[in-house]
């Protein structure tokens, strides 16, 4: 029960306690009080008309009329005038009913008003005895009257002080309603804060929540540090930062293979040929800090997200440029800032550096990748500088005006026909159950019966401002997929999605008019879109995560410091990137980053889902570390 039942049922109880009280002793003393009006009007009509009687004649006309007229004016029950002998000479009796209030007063509150009784004198013989009674109905209906004035002012005051204890409490539980919401909070793994209330009951337990948030949230960002540093340890170069060989491999592959991953790029590799002479000739410290330098120069040739710079062994380098527009202009530009980075101009000799780079085109294996790299690296050798294999000679660079108004009109086209659906690829837990169904987005292009997949129609659609209305076109086909089939779904929705209030409330209206499928969706934003753009990001799930659908984050990893910022966002699941879960059982570091990373996940009440799983020694292992569920080549539904 609420407290401002309790309060209604609490004003009720001491305002009927009041009233009952009050109605007792009101009733009582008007009791008496009308009693003893009516006895004294009673003695006094008496006394006066007896004495009327005794001064005139005593012929019975007279004293009839005198008693008739008295009677009529009076409001008398009876007048009745009874000789000496007993007998009754003359008496006049109401013949008006009953009392105008219902029969239980009258049985409760019984009037017991003694009749006056008066002398008639004739001469100095008696002539007779008076008793007059006047008439109790309204005295009745005065009490009557009085009494529900009373209930009146009762229940007028029993409201009022109703609606105002109701209107206090609210205020006063105003915080209460803000600690059980972080209480619920708490109980979901949201670790969020409340200010502290003014009243210190309140405030002692807030203070307390809070306390414990906040330990949370501590606890959180330490883990999330002690996971960076292992992920760091277990990726990257330890002297230079850069990535690793082995996770360098990794990302490759993953760029070459991933559905959402460009089309095209280009892999360089830099050598520094003579890195034992420069370390016999400058010292150990002095090649270590060129070689800082060196990475330096080559993380400043490509600052964008989706460039990776990594560091194959002692002396090689690598970069991988994703949807690159000039292969050719980027090995020139490497060369060059590599060069100036390692040299000094005030010296005599020149450390030089060979440049290698390969055009790739997605899908294309990566041994091919860095077998051509390698042969670019040799000639570049040979040649003394940099040089470039581009490949296939048909191979489109330079993304020309014509190119982009061919795919603006391919996908347009598309979406106006309803073209685009999904493929469904299961997502199962340890025991090889389904959680969910994963969909990425598929294209009909106009004149051909296939379905063009994500990786080469998405980068355009990017360029171009069309991922909004293919995630919409997704969205949709994904509610009439659950209309007609069982089992639970999850869509992608990108960065320019989540950051569209626009396509957000539309999202939010379309799952409000189906709750029933919105209970069955689960809706993966990358993970870069949480940190880039947080506030949107946070947006985006208060609007609907409320509804009953399911948001996490994709491809997970590369800012795992970060995960402490979201304990209060309430996410579902995490799925880590496949990059770092390819050959794990091969990899001991990444276990450990992995095992961590599930420990946090599980704090704060998400689901770890694997990505990319292509082998049962990695499923294995995967949920030997804790994960809960997970996807790719290799889990099959049976």
């Amino acid at each position: 029960m609420t407290l401002t039942k309790q309060l209604w049922l609490s004003v009720v109880a001491t305002m009927t306690l009041a009233f009952g009280i009050s109605f007792v002793v009101s009733v009582w003393s008007a009791k008496n009080y009308l009693e003893d009006q009516l006895r004294l009007k009673n003695l006094d009509n008496a006394n006066s008309l007896a004495l009327s009687m005794s001064q005139m004649e005593k012929d019975p006309v007279l004293i009839e009329l005198l008693l008739s007229a008295q009677f009529d004016v009076g409001h008398y029950r009876s007048i009745r005038l009874v000789a000496p002998g007993g007998e009754t000479l003359m008496e006049r009796v109401s013949d008006v009913g009953d009392e105008p209030v219902p029969a239980w007063f009258v049985r409760l509150i019984a009037l017991d008003a003694e009749p006056g009784i008066a002398q008639v004198q004739d001469g100095w013989k008696q002539y007779g005895t008076l008793r007059v009674e006047s008439h109790t109905r309204f005295a009745y209906q005065s009490l009557w009257d009085g009494n529900l004035r009373l209930l009146a002012w009762f229940l007028a005051s029993a409201a009022v002080i109703g609606v105002l204890g109701t209107l206090v409490l609210r205020a006063v539980t105003h915080p209460l309603r803000d600690v059980v919401g972080q209480a619920e909070a708490i109980g979901q793994r949201r670790f969020v804060t409340i200010e502290e209330p003014r009243t210190q009951e309140f405030r002692s337990v807030v203070r307390a929540m809070n306390t414990l948030s906040g330990k949370v949230r501590s606890m959180l960002d330490e883990e999330s540090a002690r996971l960076e540093q292992l992920r760091r340890d277990a990726q990257h170069d330890a002297l230079t930062g850069l990535v690793n060989r082995e996770h360098f491999l990794k990302l490759t592959q993953s760029a070459l293979e991933e559905e959402q991953a460009p089309p095209s790029g280009a892999l360089v590799i830099v050598r520094l040929p003579d890195l034992v002479g420069m370390n016999r000739a400058l010292g150990r410290e002095a090649a270590d800090t060129l070689l800082k330098r060196l990475a330096g120069a080559l993380q400043e040739c490509c600052p964008e997200a989706p460039c990776i710079v990594g560091r194959l062994n002692g002396a090689d380098f690598a970069v991988l440029a994703p949807d690159v527009e000039s292969v050719d202009e980027l090995a020139r530009k490497i060369a060059a800032r590599t060069l100036l980075s390692i040299n000094d101009p005030s010296a005599e000799a020149e450390h030089p550096v060979w440049v290698g780079a390969a055009a790739y085109r997605h899908g294309d294996p990566v041994s091919q990748l860095l077998s051509r790299a390698d042969m670019a690296l040799r000639r570049a050798e040979e040649e003394g500088g940099h040089a470039v294999d581009l490949g296939a000679p048909d191979i489109e660079w330079q993304p020309a005006a014509s190119l982009l108004a061919a795919w603006q009109n391919l996908i347009e086209t598309a979406l106006n026909l309803r073209r685009i659906q999904f493929a469904t690829y299961p997502v199962l837990d340890a025991q090889g159950r389904l959680i969910h169904y994963e969909a990425p987005a598929r294209m009909q292009v106009i004149q051909s019966t296939l379905w063009t997949p994500a990786q080469e129609f998405m980068p355009w659609a990017s360029r171009l401002g069309l991922t909004e209305r293919i995630d919409e076109a997704v969205f949709e086909h994904a509610l009439a997929w659950l209309h007609g089939n069982d089992g639970e779904v999850c869509v992608n929705v990108s960065a320019q999605s989540v950051c569209d209030p626009v396509l957000t409330t539309r999202y939010f209206q379309a799952l409000r008019r189906n709750p029933e499928a919105a209970a069955r969706l689960w809706i993966d934003i990358p993970e870069f879109v949480a940190y880039r753009h947080a506030r949107e990001f946070r947006v985006f799930c208060e609007t609907l995560k409320p509804l009953g659908c399911r948001v996490g984050l994709e491809h997970v990893g590369s800012q795992i410091c970060h995960i402490g910022e979201l304990h209060d966002v309430g996410l579902d699941y995490l799925k880590i990137d496949r990059a770092i879960i390819r050959d794990i059982h091969q990899s001991p570091g990444n276990q450990t980053f992995l095992r961590g990373l599930c420990t946090i996940a599980h704090t704060m009440g998400m689901m770890a889902i694997a990505e990319g799983v292509t082998a049962q020694q990695q499923a294995g292992c995967l949920t030997e570390l804790g994960f809960d569920g997970m996807t790719g080549p290799g889990v099959v539904l049976g």
